[in-house]
């Protein structure tokens, strides 16, 4: 899971034209002129909330996700007996 967690951000960040901050709103604009809205209404809302924000760095993103995989693995782990 960590690795294809790793690997596919790292491939999202190569492929994606984002050049920084500043040029997320273009390409998630131009992104959603490509998707409807009626068939994927929550990735709309989703790039339209959250994405187009001021300051939104996609980099950002990679502690946010590899925390939650962490923490969901760490559940799964059973206690060690004393």
């Amino acid at each position: 899971m960590l690795d294809s967690y790793v690997y596919g951000f790292a491939l999202s960040e190569a492929s994606l034209p984002i050049n920084g901050p500043e040029t997320v709103a273009e390409v998630a604009e131009s992104m959603n002129q490509q998707v409807s809205p009626d068939e994927y209404p929550h990735l709309v809302e989703f790039a339209t909330e959250h994405i187009l924000k001021p300051g939104y760095d996609f980099g950002d993103e990679f502690e946010f996700g590899l925390t939650l995989i962490l923490d969901a693995l760490a559940t799964s782990i059973p206690p060690s007996p004393i």
